[in-house]
């Protein structure tokens, strides 16, 4: 696909709209007459026709020809910028050519790539004959009933398509021909953070942790690594690659190719890290699609602390929370399955451990609709000496309205280990359920004999408008003694768990039932919300019963907020952790729009480690809110009170923040600073950070514009970086001119794009440079000069146009003589404009000047 056909670049005229725009919007001096055409015809609905009283206008009408206006279409030809809606829905601001016939009517053209972009079943059209190749199609003789509205005076465009001639699922719909894989490319984000502790005996501790995520796009493959290196002062080392992978979509099967470290999706089996190669759906690819369910981790920090998220014995997530209550909502899809092992690692090095359920119900899907993942590789556990080869795959498919069936199987090692999964999730009245049953077989080979079970899960979810409650996941499983999963059996196979091994082959330990849920309850507009998570675990051969759980309430009274949250997670040892938590939030002041004031917030704690009381403020600051900071004081049972303060500061091209405590009995500092760059044909460009898929901007001249209303902005070299594109959905790629030298000016602002998943999409805006000049200039016998004459130089390029009081907007490009005339009235008769510039305009500002237009 040819890049220039979903970004086209168009030269806009603002001024030359703003003409029409004035003289479209002068209903008193115009005179209604009867429309000539009233038969039904399938074309445009032209609004009436109209006569502009010339003598009315003065001067200024008697010298133009305002025929044009007259049709009731006031859009001028050439490329206009218009707010395009499709069938009553806003769609986009767009790039329209409009033309003028014959007969002086003035009609959008329209291109196969629009038509595709609207949602247009473009097949349809050419299966019926039509040739969609012209740069100009007639809409309304292409499709039936098919018409379009323009209003000059709002930039707007309306078109209105038969629902037959668009895709039956174009709500969302984006054709695959639109899909842009984008240059080749190298990514890196970075997020370091150090940090030194000194304890009462003044003992010091010095380590930190750098992460980095590496990616390179060549061809349409992307390829893709995540690492981590952590070092101390005690001399421990160590590097973790946490996976390399491979990526390239399979558009036939709306699928992606994985080749490397990835893990399996997790929807009917557990979540499995391996290395191999997977071809799986990508749900992104169709039209909103839903794509899985991650649990919010919710807990409570006592100081600055590190949040670590594990899954299947990696990091997932890692990040910086200041004291008091803390809430993670864009934890990265790493499967659907799988618990979340969180550590909240305090300043003073204490360490708080608790685990957040994850398994969701595999999802219904609409009729005839299917879904499947098949794997292959070796298992990857970092815990593991052997990591036999494994197989999986599985399949979804909507049968009906009311029914999904799927099931799935697995193979592992030399006989070692098989299973086979089947079951249904039903669409009721009552709420979303699913059933499933899992066989298993395991082989443990010369050393032992064979263990067979099954498991049983039924899973439910549902919201209940009458009460305001929703099961966001509700499920339970019961397992036979003789059942394993499959990361329990290669465990259990290993030579270096020998005694584990033994212990599961006796049935000692193997979990028997499992009970799960997650329910949300609004109590009415005055008593606010109750929400419940928590897991119930039992095991064989009487171990004792694992119980898991956070109950919590939040209330808003206006703009003081107030929570109460109890918890109980199991630590070490077997004993278990009971956490209770108050919190208190208000704002010190009223916003607006300029200034959001600091926020005052107040908790207690009450846990295994005694009663903790904190009070904080925190604020932001800067014109866009770039600058965080935070100043608190924590005080316990335990006689290890301390304050704390941290910032963090969100540059262009990167965030960089630190943090200091200090208390009786230790102190602690620690930075942080995150990161990437984008390496690519035009040199490196730096960003505050990289989602999965970028928009490469390049605007010469337009140092200083910010991309799509973030905090990244357009460097010295033209180049900025737009992250976390939505893949093979449009994309609206905005930049704002604010701040940017008025020597600079763009013909449009606003480019559409439609990015594949990884992508770095290069989108380039246009941009005019040159002097600006606003000249105020008389004619020979002291009369103004004609409102909207244009202003040509020596090569008879336009450079401007007049205005109001007789004053033209001009830019020079660089190299531009200083010899311009205006074009006097439609005959062609033009003046010689002499003028000199005034002094003390500062470079990137807009100059003034004043001249005489001598006729020729």
């Amino acid at each position: 696909m040819s890049r220039n056909k979903t970004q086209p670049a168009f030269n806009l005229r603002p001024i030359a709209l703003s003409i029409a725009m004035v003289l479209g919007a002068m209903p008193t001096f115009a005179i209604a007459a009867p429309d000539p055409n009233p038969s039904p015809d399938p074309s445009p609905r032209p609004a009436p026709q109209v006569e502009f009283n010339v003598i009315a206008l003065g001067a200024v009408g008697a010298q133009y020809d305002l025929s044009r206006f007259e049709r009731g279409n006031t859009m001028l030809p050439g490329e206009q910028r218009v707010d395009l809606r499709v069938n009553q829905v806003p769609f986009a601001r767009q790039n329209i050519t409009f033309r003028a016939n014959d007969e002086g009517n003035v009609a959008p053209c329209f291109t196969r790539e629009l038509l595709t972009m609207m949602g247009v079943d473009t097949g349809k059209l050419e299966a019926a004959g039509a040739n969609l190749n012209s740069d100009c199609l007639d809409i309304s003789a292409l499709i039936p009933d098919a018409t379009w509205t323009t209003d000059a005076n709002e930039l707007r465009m309306d078109v209105s398509i038969p629902q037959i001639a668009m895709h039956r699922d174009a709500a969302g719909y984006v054709d695959p021909k639109l899909w842009d894989r984008g240059i080749n490319a190298f990514t890196l984000g970075y997020s370091a953070n150090a940090s030194q502790s000194r304890t009462e005996d003044g003992a010091t501790y010095t380590g930190g942790y750098v992460g980095l995520n590496a990616g390179l796009n060549v061809g349409g493959w992307r390829i893709r690594n995540q690492s981590g290196y952590r070092w101390n002062d005690s001399g421990d080392r160590e590097f973790q690659n946490i996976r390399t992978y491979a990526e390239h979509d399979i558009d036939r099967l709306t699928a992606t190719l994985t080749v490397g470290d990835t893990f399996t999706s997790g929807v009917i089996f557990d979540t499995t890290a391996f290395r191999g190669l997977s071809l799986a759906t990508d749900d992104r690819m169709r039209p909103d699609s839903v794509n899985g369910y991650a649990p919010i981790v919710r807990g409570t920090a006592d100081t600055n602390a590190i949040v670590e998220i594990r899954q299947s014995g990696y990091v997932v997530y890692q990040t910086t929370v200041a004291p008091g209550a803390f809430e993670i909502t864009d934890l990265g899809a790493t499967g659907f399955g799988g618990d979340l092992e969180v550590t909240v690692i305090e300043a003073d090095g204490r360490k708080h451990a608790f685990t957040v359920p994850f398994a969701a119900m595999p999802q219904l899907l609409r009729p005839g609709v299917s879904r499947f993942a098949v794997t292959a590789g070796q298992l990857r556990q970092s815990n593991l000496s052997d990591t036999p080869r494994f197989a999986e795959g599985t399949y979804q498919r909507g049968i009906n309205n009311w029914l999904t069936g799927y099931t799935g199987a697995q193979v592992a090692g030399d006989n070692l280990y098989r299973s086979l999964a089947v079951g249904g999730a039903f669409n009721t009245p009552v709420g979303a359920v699913a059933l499933d049953v899992t066989g298993s077989r395991t082989q443990f080979g010369a050393q032992g004999g064979d263990l067979s079970g099954y498991s049983a899960r039924v899973t439910y979810s549902k919201n209940v408008p009458s009460t305001s409650t929703t099961f966001a996941l509700a499920a339970y499983r019961y397992s036979s003694s003789g059942f394993l999963s499959l990361n329990d059996a290669v465990v259990a196979n290993d030579d270096l768990l020998t005694d584990r091994r033994e212990r599961i082959y006796e049935g000692e330990g193997t979990a028997r039932s499992r009970l799960q849920l997650t329910v949300n309850q609004h109590l009415g507009a005055n008593a606010g919300d109750l929400y419940v998570v928590g897991s119930r675990n039992d095991y064989w051969n009487e171990l004792p019963v694992d119980n898991t759980y956070q109950i919590g309430w939040n209330k808003r009274f206006r703009n003081v907020s107030l929570g109460v949250n109890a918890s109980r997670s199991r630590v070490a040892n077997g004993q278990t952790d009971d956490r209770y938590f108050v919190n208190f939030i208000m704002p010190l002041g009223s916003p607006s729009e300029r200034r959001m004031p600091p926020t005052l917030s107040l908790n207690a704690t009450h846990g295994g480690d005694g009663n903790r009381m904190r009070a904080g403020v925190s604020g932001v600051a800067g014109e866009n809110r770039q600058v965080s900071y935070g100043v608190s004081g924590d005080f316990g049972d335990n006689n290890d009170d301390s304050i704390g303060t941290n910032v963090n500061w969100q540059l262009p091209y990167a965030t960089v923040g630190g943090a200091y405590t200090y208390g009786k009995d230790s102190q602690s500092a620690s930075v942080s600073a995150q990161g990437a760059l984008l390496v690519h044909r035009g040199g490196i460009t730096l960003a505050s950070q990289l989602g999965e898929t970028i928009g490469l901007v390049n605007a010469p001249g337009a140092k200083g514009a910010r991309l799509s209303g973030g905090v990244n902005k357009v460097d010295g070299r033209g180049y900025g970086v737009v992250s976390n594109m939505r893949p093979y959905r449009l994309n609206d790629l905005v930049i704002d001119p604010k701040g940017v030298s008025a020597d600079v000016e763009f013909p449009e602002t606003s480019i559409k794009v439609v990015p594949r998943a990884g992508a770095v999409v290069p989108v380039t805006f246009e941009t005019k440079t040159g002097a600006a000049y606003l000249l105020h200039a008389l004619r020979d016998d002291g009369s103004p000069l004609p409102f909207g004459a244009e202003v040509t130089d020596d090569a008879g390029d336009v450079v401007g146009y007049v205005g109001q009081s007789s004053q033209a907007f001009v830019r020079l490009p660089d190299g531009t003589g200083k010899a311009l005339s205006v074009q006097l009235d439609a005959s062609g008769r033009k003046c010689s404009l002499e003028w000199t510039p005034d002094g003390g305009a500062k470079a990137g500002e807009i100059r003034h000047g004043e001249g005489k237009c001598r006729a020729l």
